[in-house]
């Protein structure tokens, strides 16, 4: 668990966009001390900052929670070869 800062510093981004991030569901967070959170880095794909007029957060956190509810088993059990 990392603090905000250093969360941000790790990811390679400014502390309101870890923010935003993280109330889309992209970065996990957990709250502590009434009034601050810590941050949990996401190990096996590092999110990356992207140019938002084309690639919108909101559209990313979509496709990050169908990615997560998915597994590997639905492309066989429908019949794509």
């Amino acid at each position: 668990m990392l603090t905000k800062a250093e969360a941000a510093v790790r990811l390679g981004i400014h502390e309101s966009t870890l923010v935003h991030w993280a109330e889309r569901g992209i970065v996990t967070r957990h709250a502590y001390n009434a009034h601050a959170y810590l941050y949990e880095m996401p190990n096996p794909n590092l999110p990356a900052k992207h140019c938002s007029r084309w690639d919108r957060l909101v559209d990313r956190a979509a496709a990050l929670k169908i990615a997560k509810t998915s597994k590997p088993s639905d492309q066989i059990e429908r019949g794509a070869v």
